[in-house]
């Protein structure tokens, strides 16, 4: 969707100082423009620790039936090392990716060829085509929004598939489920990673380049897609919005 620029550009400052002439009619951008030391703390301890924190429970979930506290029991007292635990872990595999660029694709699909039409029965619904928040530009970007209808969609097909079709297991996600969550957050900081480096070295404005963390959700557009960083293994990074 096009982007529209207000005729009053916003007043640029620090990350922690901006503000905006229109602020009441668009919103700022970004969660928080003055952080506290718990959120910075928070977010730092996300940022370096955030793959192992997905490991850990994966692993928990898989050897440990979902016990947080057994794997460091066992560590402590010998009952198991770190290289036994590794090695029982389930890899991803092609089986798997194959599902999730699939569910990928067809979630992308009906993003870009379907506008919202949940907003016109469901009252008090606001979906369709949605003006953003202002960027330190000054651009207000619209979005479609269909989220909503794309899960209804998902779900009705699954169901046609579990008891009419029989195209794929009614169970692929519980049978795949550890090498499922491995290429989610492969995704996820692959995404991350692109946007970090999109917003330092390409941006399409260098006013609109901010801190991300916690659950901010910026997007770039490929085409008619926005892209979001809520894909899973979110990290903080600094990034610009194209």
């Amino acid at each position: 969707m096009a982007a529209k620029l207000q005729s009053n550009d916003p007043q640029t400052k620090s990350p922690g100082s901006i503000t905006f002439s229109k602020a009441a009619t668009h919103g700022q951008w970004g969660r928080a423009w003055e952080v506290d030391w718990f959120s910075l703390a928070s977010v730092t301890f996300l940022l370096l620790f955030a793959p192992f924190i997905v490991y850990y429970f994966i692993m928990a979930c898989d050897q440990y039936s979902c016990s947080l506290t057994a794997p460091l029991a066992d560590i402590a007292t010998g009952r198991a090392r770190l290289s036994d635990i590794w090695a029982k872990t389930p890899p991803v595999t092609a089986k798997a990716a194959q599902i999730y660029v699939a569910w990928v694709t067809f979630q992308v699909i009906l993003y870009v060829l379907l506008p919202d039409f949940c907003h016109k029965f469901l009252p008090g619904y606001v979906g369709g085509v949605q003006e953003g928040a202002m960027t330190p530009a000054g651009i207000v970007n619209k979005y479609e929004i269909n989220g909503l209808q794309a899960w209804l969609i998902t779900h009705l097909l699954w169901f046609v598939n579990s008891y009419f079709l029989a195209c794929f297991s009614p169970t692929i996600i519980f049978d795949n489920w550890i090498p499922l969550l491995w290429c989610a957050n492969i995704l996820g900081y692959a995404v991350s990673t692109f946007a970090m480096i999109k917003g330092y070295f390409f941006p399409t404005d260098a006013r609109d380049w901010y801190v991300l963390s916690g659950r901010s959700s910026p997007r770039w557009r490929v085409g008619a897609f926005f892209c979001y960083l809520g894909l899973g293994g979110r990290r903080a990074l600094r990034t610009e919005n194209p």
